[in-house]
């Protein structure tokens, strides 16, 4: 007898249900490979862009500065981290100069150097993120996850399982993204101790001399007062000097202007103030440099005179001399604050003063552009893993 229509309906759905059940897994690995081989290549690609990346960034840190600046600034920076095994072990160094920045009280030589600040990776993150946000990117930084060595879950679950080769070009890539983002923050920590740096410079002594002398038979008594900083730019235009501001110094010491003002005293005459930061020293000079002299009295000029005698090799401390002189009855005699060695971090002085450059606000741009595209590059791998973890987690 014929089975009913309806039972042989129900028999051929049952049929294709289980073909359908059998034909999946088949499907699903097959999704699975796909995909894992989709994400190999991303990986891939991320580590080309990432090197390619960081290569051009200290390209235009040439550029932008000079090529044996920028070779000396990567190399300290490789130097550095040359122990570090992870992305999030990368660091930068500086100092604290929050607290050195204070005008000094008379008497005063600056005799210690601030301490030495490192920016880990944590710190760094902050710091780009901030770059970043001024440039209006509104990327979030930490989906590169540089101060840590997990990943995003799907991504872990891949490298987990992944071969030698491919973890490797992984770690590799992430590596050198997180470099860029450590370039990043230090140019934006440097922009941002600049701002503590403009106000009352950098000061390096404020010292007194005083002394009696004879002026063709007639003995006085002259002081000099000197209030010595480094300044990122002059509060206003130097005296008697043609000058507009700071060159940009590339952690050069030679080229900085050290500023002062002076007070100078004559006998039982008051005070002469000279409320202007002037120009002090264009370059080291083994000979002695003397701004213009200036009348105190009628019968009674005065000027200041420096020599730098060394710098040492780290760019720690300058060995400074400085008198000021006075000319009455046609005699010049001097009042020295004899050889004075002052310590500060003029290398990194020098690279705060540079940050105040338009084309350093530009390199900073372009650095942080760079990151912000190699971050688009990062999401499309995470993307793509997880698709992969989607089709074989079955």
């Amino acid at each position: 007898m014929e089975k009913p229509l309806v039972s042989r309906g129900r028999q051929a759905a049952s049929v294709a249900v289980i073909l359908a059940l059998l034909s999946a897994p088949a499907a699903n690995a097959e999704d699975c490979t796909t995909n894992a081989d989709a994400l190999r290549g991303k990986i891939s690609a991320f580590q080309k862009q990432a090197q390619d990346a960081y290569g051009t960034i200290q390209s235009e840190f040439g550029k932008s500065t000079s090529s044996s600046y920028s070779k000396d600034y990567f190399a300290k920076f490789e130097d550095l981290n040359k122990g570090a095994k992870e992305a999030a072990d990368l660091v930068t160094k500086g100092y604290d100069i929050a607290n050195y920045v204070k005008p000094l009280a008379e008497g005063t030589i600056r005799t210690t150097m601030p301490p030495v600040v490192t920016n880990t990776m944590s710190n760094a993150v902050e710091l780009a993120q901030a770059a970043l946000d001024e440039e209006n990117s509104k990327l979030d930084i930490a989906q590169l996850r540089c101060d840590q060595s997990t990943e995003d879950a799907a991504l872990s679950a891949f490298l987990a399982q992944a071969d030698s080769g491919t973890v490797s070009s992984f770690k590799s890539a992430k590596y050198n993204a997180c470099k860029a983002v450590q370039i990043l923050a230090d140019l934006q920590d440097k922009r941002e101790k600049l701002n503590d740096f403009r106000t009352n410079g950098y000061p390096l002594f404020f010292l007194h001399a005083k002394e009696k002398k004879k002026f063709d038979g007639h003995e006085r008594t002259i002081q000099l007062k000197l209030d010595l900083r480094m300044y990122p730019i002059y509060p206003s235009k130097p005296k008697n000097v043609d000058r507009t501001g700071q060159p940009i110094l590339l952690g050069q010491i030679q080229g900085i202007d050290l500023s002062y003002n002076s007070y100078f005293k004559w006998s039982d005459n008051n005070w002469t103030t000279l409320n202007l930061y002037q120009y002090l020293i264009d370059e080291t000079d083994q000979d002695e440099i003397c701004a213009p002299d200036f009348s105190i009295t009628s019968s009674v000029k005065a000027k200041l005179c420096t020599r730098v005698e060394s710098i040492s090799s780290d760019k720690t401390k300058i060995t400074l001399k400085s008198r000021a002189k006075f000319k009455y009855k046609g005699e010049w005699h001097g009042v020295s604050l004899g050889s004075r060695t002052i310590y500060a971090p003029f290398g990194y002085l020098a690279d705060l003063s540079d940050r105040k450059e338009k084309k350093m606000d530009e390199l900073q741009s372009k650095v942080a552009k760079r990151l912000a595209s190699l971050l688009g590059d990062y999401g499309e791998m995470v993307e793509e893993a997880k698709k992969w973890q989607g089709s074989c987690a079955s």
